[in-house]
């Protein structure tokens, strides 16, 4: 834009009547104003219009507006004149002034024959709201492009503006959702009743800040973790509102499993504090019982008493293992190739008997190829819990329970139905049943560890963390599927192995032949075990030593190492311990059978017995058959050289 001094030959347009008036109303507009004929002549001006071509009114007066500007620039303004005179009125959002931000109006104005013959030109600086607009621009685009899902609503809670992420997060469109408030999120009473805490925050001007689930297009639940917020105007007036939502579906899971093996460790130190004194005071009653059971003959009634005492201590001694099995991650002590078919018809003889009569009971093999690397009595213990749970969800109206073993093989892309499962040959086994089914609510907590549904007390809560904690260790994965009043079904998906099948051996009772000979030295802290020990040992033809400290028996043997043929000693004692007696008896005697006993496999188990140099290792609460057998094979008939005689 050129900037110029009128010529000294310039005149002044005459004014006509009423331009007085003309001109108090451009000095009076909060535009920039000039009114032109259409040759571009300025008729009048106001003062911040002339000062844009650094004149007085008066100076620019006279002039033609058209000589300020470049060619193309003036040939704009005439076009735009001319338009304007042709009763094309128009808002001119393109700067009539380079290097001004100027919204420019015109507007014909009648002379007084009623003719339009000049142009009231209206130009307002419009660089604060373009600045404001490119600002918008930018926040919109930062918006649009956050990894966060964003919603604004307006002052009424009604959805103004979604993002993209908002967008692959919940599966709306912008389109579907204008106009409609935050109830087309929030289905359900748990999701409303966080609706609702959130509105009451909003009205007492607060923000929220919260976890809660939310409800997508295709009716899918999502975690999310979300701010809700005022958007606040000057004087603090609430414009609307905006919530960003981050998905914590995924993190909550692993923070499920995360909880869960706080909770496997927790009960795995209550178990290891519990389980040597509990089985301590399992193992008398089992050796007596089991030394009473043998001494009766066939047919006397008190059998049946020493019988439910051996079945009630096998009982707690189960829960004591399943507790302690619950922190453990290892693999099973003893896994051998087993026919799961072999063990379900096993598991289904001990059930029949127990179930009522209205509970129908059917196995159904789909493959002859089932056989699976386990521990025996680890699935007998995962099959057996699995259907009292099923006979329990049937009991009083009856129903059926199916058993149904099929191949499965999982790709190398993976099975979406057991993720952790490793690709390869695998056994499904399906537990269903016909009961009252698991609710919604119930069904992430069913795994949890003393969790249970049962309001009668009959249950522990530990049935399916067993379940659980057995085929994680078996590298296998679990489902559930349940619907209340449709029944449930689990199902166990077991690696299969091409090993040839083993039989599991049957347990060995004591029998007239185990007889033996020699000497034992008993050292446990418990007096009712070793009292018991040496009652049943005793019986048997062995001749018995009994201590109840370890410096005690290790006193004994420096006085005569000869004089025993074997030692059966606990590995946890107060003073000198097991493991250390251990030690210290094989440095005066380095052939000296030892057996090594534990009420917390924890602390002692089979491979660390043999690494001190025990030659075998015995789990309490322990049979006097399982003792007897012992002894038997490590002594024989020839008692090692150096011990005395019979």
């Amino acid at each position: 834009m050129r900037s110029r001094r009128p010529a000294a030959t310039s005149r002044r347009c005459p004014r006509r009547p009423g331009e007085d008036l003309v001109h108090t109303l451009l000095n009076a507009a909060s535009d920039h104003a000039l009114l032109l004929r259409r040759d571009g002549t300025v008729l009048a001006c106001n003062r911040s219009m002339a000062a844009i071509f650094h004149l007085d009114p008066g100076q620019l007066a006279g002039e033609r507006i058209y000589d300020f500007f470049p060619q193309e620039t003036a040939q704009r303004w005439a076009e735009s004149v001319d338009r304007a005179l042709d009763g094309q009125d128009r808002r001119l959002e393109e700067n009539l002034i380079p290097g001004l931000d100027l919204e420019t109006r015109m507007h014909r104005v009648a002379g007084t024959d009623g003719e339009p013959d000049r142009v009231a030109v209206f130009s307002r600086d419009v660089s604060a709201r373009k600045a404001a607009e490119r600002e918008r621009t930018r926040l919109a685009s930062a918006i649009e492009q956050t990894a966060d899902a964003v919603i604004v609503y307006d002052e009424d809670m009604r959805v103004e503006f979604i993002n993209q992420s908002f967008e692959a997060l919940t599966g709306y469109s912008l389109k579907d959702v204008r106009g409609r408030g935050p109830s087309t999120f929030y289905v359900g009473p748990e999701q409303n009743r966080c609706m609702k805490e959130i509105l009451d925050c909003l009205a007492r001007g607060d923000a929220w800040t919260g976890r809660v689930g939310n409800t997508c297009k295709d009716g899918k639940v999502i975690r999310c973790e979300k701010t809700v917020a005022p958007i606040r105007g000057k004087g603090g007036s609430i414009l609307g509102y905006v919530s960003v939502w981050r998905d914590v579906t995924e993190v909550e899971i692993l923070e499920r499993q995360l909880r869960r093996a706080q909770k496997m460790e927790a009960l795995g130190t209550l178990a290891g504090g519990i389980a040597h004194d509990f089985n301590n005071i399992l193992a008398p009653i089992v050796l007596l019982a089991d030394i009473g059971l043998c001494r009766l003959p066939e047919g006397d009634p008190l059998r049946s008493v020493f019988e439910r005492i051996l079945k009630a201590t096998k009982r707690a001694g189960d829960l004591v293992r399943q507790i302690l099995g619950l922190s453990r991650r290892h693999e099973s002590d003893h896994p051998m190739p087993v026919r799961l078919a072999a063990i379900l018809e096993e598991c289904l003889k001990l059930l029949r008997p127990t179930l009522p009569s209205t509970i129908a009971i059917s196995l159904e093999l789909e493959t002859k190829r089932d056989v699976v690397l386990a521990d025996p009595s680890q699935i007998h213990q995962m099959v057996i819990n699995l259907c009292t749970n099923a006979a329990w969800a049937m009991r009083g109206s009856g129903g059926s329970l199916e058993l149904r073993v099929s191949e499965r093989d999982v790709p190398r892309s993976g099975d979406r139905s057991f993720p952790c499962a490793a690709p390869g040959p695998h056994v499904l086994l399906s537990v269903r049943d016909t009961g009252h089914g698991i609710d919604a609510e119930h069904m992430e907590h069913i795994f949890e560890p003393f969790f249970t549904t049962r309001g009668d007390g009959s249950g522990t809560g530990l049935g399916l963390a067993v379940v659980q904690n057995i085929v994680d260790q078996l590298r296998g994965g679990v489902r559930v599927r349940s619907k209340p009043g449709a029944g449930t079904c689990f199902e166990i998906l077991l690696p299969r192995t091409d090993a040839p099948a083993r039989e599991a051996e049957e347990p060995t009772r004591v029998l007239p032949e185990v007889r033996g000979g020699g000497r034992i030295l008993v050292v446990d802290d418990e007096v009712e075990i070793l009292d018991a020990c040496t009652l049943g040992l005793t019986a048997l033809g062995y001749e018995v030593t009994a201590c109840s400290r370890g410096e005690e028996a290790l006193a004994l043997f420096r006085d005569a190492p000869q004089g025993f043929d074997l030692v059966l000693t606990d590995a946890t004692m107060p003073g000198m311990t097991g493991p250390d007696l251990v030690r210290e008896l094989l440095k005066i005697n380095p052939h000296l059978p030892i057996i090594l006993a534990s009420g917390h496999s924890e602390l002692a188990s089979r491979e660390k017995a043999w690494k001190l140099g025990a030659q075998e290792y015995l789990d309490k609460p322990y049979g006097m058959d399982q003792l007897a057998v012992l002894a038997r094979r490590i002594l024989g008939r020839a008692r090692p050289s150096g011990g005395s005689g019979a």
